[in-house]
Order: C-alpha cells, then sequence, then structure tokens
C-alpha cells in the first residue's frame, strides 16, 4: 500500500465529498467553504482540471451526486440542491430547503438505490457552537418532497447503504459514531438504531470525529477520522482491522475509484481552515498537508457500494 499527494498543484481550505465516475474517468469534490465544485480526469489532472464557483455571499457546497449527464452534478448548497453543469460552468438551484432558518447549510450527502437524494444539514460556520439543530433530509426524485428522516442531530455525515439498500449507515461526528439503522423504502421509514463504531469507547480513537465514508459491496467501511490522521477501515461487525495513515491531521471523507477499484482518493482540510478569509496555498508542502487531496494505492481491488446516480429530471 502507498500513499500520494493527488493533483498537487491544488489545495483546498475544506475539502469534500470526492466522488467517481467510471463513465468518463472522473473524480470530482467540492471545497465546502469556497464553494467550489472541482472536477478532473484521472488519466491527467493537471490538464483537465474545471471547476464551477457559486459566489453570491455566504454560499457553500457540502457534497454532490452523479446524475444521467456526466457532466451534471448534483450539488447540495446553503439553501438547498442544485444542478452544477460543467458544460456551461453554471450553478443553478432546482429546490430549496424546507427549514426557515438560514443558520443551517448542506453538510455530507449520498443517493440511495432508488436515486433519491439524502443530505444532511448542520449549523454554519460562522454561528460558533455546533447545536443540535442539525437534521438529515430525504429528497424524493419524482416530487422533490423533501422529509426529515433524523432530527435535532450536530454534524450528519458519512452515508451508505447496504447492497440490498434495507439498511442505513449513518455517521454522527460530535457523537463519535457511525451507526446502522434498518430501512423500510416502502414506508420510508428508519427503525432499529445500532452502533457500528463509537470511538468514544476507544482509548486510541477517542479524541477523533468519524467523518466522510465508503462501504465495499460485503459492508466493510472506510471511514475519515477527523483529527487523526489517518482512514479506518472497519469490517460489517464494527472491527477496526487497518489504519490508513494520512500526512494530514483533519481527514474528511475516503472514496473507492479508478478503473479497477483499487484507489482510496481521501479529502482533507487545512489545518487554518477555520481562519477568516483563509486561502490555502498549493506550494507550501511544509508540515501538515490538510488541504490536498491523496491517492492511496490499495493492495487489492475492492469491489464499493455503487455511485447510485440521481433519479430526478436533469436539466442539462
Amino acid at each position: 500500500m502507498s500513499t500520494q499527494l493527488f493533483f498537487d498543484e491544488y489545495r483546498g481550505a475544506l475539502t469534500e465529498g470526492a466522488r467517481y465516475d467510471n463513465r468518463n474517468d472522473t473524480l470530482a469534490w467540492v471545497d465546502i467553504i469556497a464553494a467550489e465544485i472541482h472536477r478532473v480526469c484521472l488519466k491527467n489532472p493537471e490538464a483537465s482540471h474545471e471547476v464551477i464557483k457559486v459566489s453570491e455571499p455566504s454560499e457553500s457546497i457540502g457534497a454532490i451526486a452523479l446524475t444521467s449527464n456526466p457532466d451534471v452534478l448534483v450539488a447540495c448548497a446553503k439553501y438547498g440542491v442544485g444542478y452544477a453543469n460543467f458544460q456551461t460552468g453554471k450553478f443553478e438551484y432546482f429546490l430549496k430547503y424546507p427549514h426557515e432558518t438560514s443558520r443551517l447549510r448542506s453538510n455530507d450527502g449520498i443517493v440511495d438505490p432508488w436515486g433519491h437524494l439524502w443530505i444532511g444539514v448542520m449549523t454554519d460556520f460562522h454561528l460558533g457552537d455546533v447545536l443540535a439543530e442539525g437534521k438529515l433530509y430525504r429528497i424524493n426524485c419524482h416530487s422533490l418532497q423533501v422529509e426529515t428522516m433524523i432530527d435535532h442531530c450536530y454534524i450528519p455525515n458519512g452515508m451508505a447503504f447496504s447492497s440490498d439498500g434495507r439498511k442505513l449507515f449513518w455517521t454522527d461526528s460530535i457523537a463519535g459514531t457511525i451507526v446502522e439503522y434498518d430501512y423500510d423504502v416502502s414506508r420510508n421509514q428508519l427503525s432499529n438504531r445500532r452502533e457500528v463504531l463509537n470511538v468514544k469507547k476507544s482509548s486510541k480513537y477517542k479524541d477523533f470525529a468519524p467523518d466522510g465514508m465508503c462501504m465495499t459491496k460485503t459492508n466493510n467501511i472506510f471511514g475519515a477520522m477527523f483529527n487523526g490522521s489517518r482512514v479506518v477501515h472497519v469490517d460489517s461487525v464494527g472491527n477496526v482491522i487497518e489504519d490508513i495513515a494520512i500526512p494530514a491531521q483533519c481527514v474528511t471523507n475516503a472514496h473507492i475509484g479508478g478503473a479497477n477499484n483499487d484507489q482510496l482518493f481521501v479529502n482533507t482540510a487545512h489545518i487554518d481552515h477555520a481562519e477568516k478569509n483563509f486561502v490555502p496555498n498549493a506550494k507550501d508542502k511544509s508540515g501538515d498537508l490538510g488541504g490536498y487531496l491523496f491517492k492511496v494505492q490499495l493492495e487489492r481491488s475492492y469491489e464499493p457500494q455503487p455511485n447510485y446516480i440521481w433519479g430526478g429530471r436533469v436539466k442539462g
């Protein structure tokens, strides 16, 4: 196993949400604070780098998802969800969240096996302490109806569905847990909450916060550990079977990709990302390397859960 910088000409403030698209061999990700969506071709990232920036004040981009058009992504922004079109270079909202407060912003999200979007919202950056005002929404891809699946959480984070779609795995970062729910799609109902991993119960991991994650077909988890300088590989019953060291304290997401599914793309945040008006320097490779993306060459191929495609009508 080897770890190296991926596309070292770029360094973000708070990168997140890497998504691999095997239709065009591209990797896309976001910088939440900069409200940017980035995309590169894996074969030549330096020559293919594209950026869509949402420039309105107070905006942010928390998560992205694939659509039926490889050049259009669903993007979860400050006030709702829109389409980011790499052909036009523009972002446009198609749905606003139902909450009436401007305190919240999008965080992590995922598309389920039926094409519906699940997106967590949480206290925005400039408001101080994170409060238990977060929610996990499910957005119906046909009707665009927004339903609250989990309420009164702090930092709703990484998610995955089991192969049969009957289980949702969900991360609550401040609680330090990855939990598993039974999911009944016919009723759109979560039940039987169970802990898969609780870092607070571990002397080794107790100071870390689980963040973004990805899952294999066998329900193994590769989970980013914020403040932990690592990705943990967790088996289907919650045992940590491997630590993957990353030379950045704030690891935010892990995502299996590449043509052979044997590469792990890791997002990180700059250690100074919370400073007001912070601008990262891609030329400074001294000290903590937060803000860069990393590529881990895995020792074997892992079959990941599919990058499910948003089932809604796409505006091209």
